[in-house]
């Protein structure tokens, strides 16, 4: 990879990956599954079986669950939190394990109605 480097990142959830692959897909694809005149790769392949096997929500939802869960988290949290939608305190929990600070209980209570009006 001569001459490339990352200019931006930005945390993605796994609804919002699917939904940018299928446009790709979409756009690019043939009846052979071939993208211009190439097939795809193995790893491209997984990719794309991962992402339709483990998203939960639509893109749409998605974005506006992440966007809500901004308020209590940072932008990295809430991607983890959308992708995973745990379903109580300790699960959520969980993924704060390794996280520097503590979240109060009245926080986490919060995101899991959030959560439940997505689900």
């Amino acid at each position: 990879m001569i001459g490339k480097k990352v200019i931006d990142t930005k945390p993605v959830t796994i609804s919002e990956a699917r939904e940018i692959l299928m446009k790709k897909v979409e756009e690019k694809a043939d009846e052979n599954n071939e993208v211009d005149g190439h097939q795809f790769t193995y790893e491209q392949n997984l990719t794309i079986d991962y992402v339709n096997k483990f998203a939960l929500l639509s893109a749409e939802d998605a974005i506006e669950l992440r966007g809500k869960l901004e308020e209590y988290l940072t932008p990295v949290q809430a991607v983890k939190v959308v992708d995973l939608m745990p379903e109580d305190l300790d699960d959520l929990r969980l993924i704060f394990a390794k996280e520097r600070g503590n979240f109060d209980t009245d926080t986490l209570e919060k995101i899991l109605d959030l959560l439940d009006q997505y689900r």
